[in-house]
């Protein structure tokens, strides 16, 4: 296989490696009713509290509008709050209630199960190495992402 094969096969692998990790999760998530949109702005939420919509719907790359249904949905479950932006009154910043603390609880065992299946019989330093190689390929891509 050439330099231009091999590229092209990595792209390939990393797309089809990251689409089935999905897929995995999905599945793993319905069963406890939970769609991708909704366990996406859990997750995130969780590690960053009180994001604008606008945010939000930038980070897990949709529009706007199509995330203002799932956090009605999640606000009707009492699951998130929307807040008044202090600095600006024309949003609202979004936050986690305490009940999302046991779906979350589920989210994290629901990715443990996912993450152990796909690195099945890699080793730690594998593990490692891999990380170590995926980090310097986002921080590659991450740089045209800033210039823009």
């Amino acid at each position: 296989m050439n330099n231009t094969d091999s590229a092209a096969q990595l792209g390939f692998e990393l797309h089809t490696a990251a689409r089935l990790l999905k897929r995995n999760f999905d599945r793993r998530a319905k069963s406890h009713g939970l769609t991708r949109a909704r366990w996406q702005v859990l997750w995130i939420l969780n590690k960053e509290q009180g994001m604008k919509q606008a945010e939000l719907a930038e980070r897990m790359d949709v529009a706007p509008i199509s995330l203002a249904r799932q956090i009605d949905l999640l606000q009707a479950e009492g699951l998130v709050e929307r807040r008044q932006d202090p600095q600006d009154r024309r949003c609202y910043r979004i936050f986690l209630t305490d009940a999302a603390a046991p779906v979350l609880d589920t989210l994290h065992g629901l990715a443990i199960e996912a993450r152990a299946q796909a690195l099945a019989g890699i080793t730690a330093e594998e593990q490692r190495q891999l990380m170590h190689l995926l980090s310097r390929v986002r921080e590659n891509l991450s740089r045209e992402e800033t210039v823009e």
